[in-house]
């Protein structure tokens, strides 16, 4: 059995962590003459962006910083010549990335091994870890 990766999404919330995963990424990328998608997931639930402006002016900005954060990660994959695309998401971050990794056709969903806060994953629990019992994509983890 040989297994075809063409299209390789990674995570990219913004910690130093993701954009490491991206570093590898990119570099397994190149190897094999695939394309990178860097998913950025917005935290506010789409069906709470009707509740009045002050949510919609948080999705603004947090939208602000996605744009932000997957344009740097076009800057990486520039340097290393390998396909890009940036895409944000929007509702909870394991089931958005895994669901979009299913409908797209992705072959393999890398992720740092942990985001941007340690308290928010003792409170929320690892996104990581939900992603690896939910993904039906293969998911690589870097450390």
């Amino acid at each position: 059995m040989s297994v075809e990766i063409k299209k390789i999404a990674v995570g990219l919330d913004g910690s130093e962590k993701s954009f490491k995963a991206l570093k590898e990424t990119l570099a397994l990328a190149k190897k094999l003459g695939a394309e990178v998608v860097a998913l950025h997931v917005l935290p506010v639930p789409a069906e709470f962006a009707d509740f009045g402006g002050m949510l919609v002016e948080i999705e603004a900005e947090l939208r602000k910083e996605g744009e932000a954060i997957l344009a740097r990660g076009a800057e990486e994959a520039k340097k290393e010549d390998v396909p890009y695309t940036g895409v944000i998401l929007q509702g909870d971050i394991a089931e958005s990335m895994a669901n979009y990794a299913a409908e797209q056709g992705v072959d393999l969903l890398v992720v740092g091994y942990q985001g941007k806060s340690k308290l928010s994953e003792l409170i929320m629990g690892s996104v990581t870890s939900k992603l690896l019992g939910i993904s039906s994509v293969p998911v690589l983890v870097i450390k």
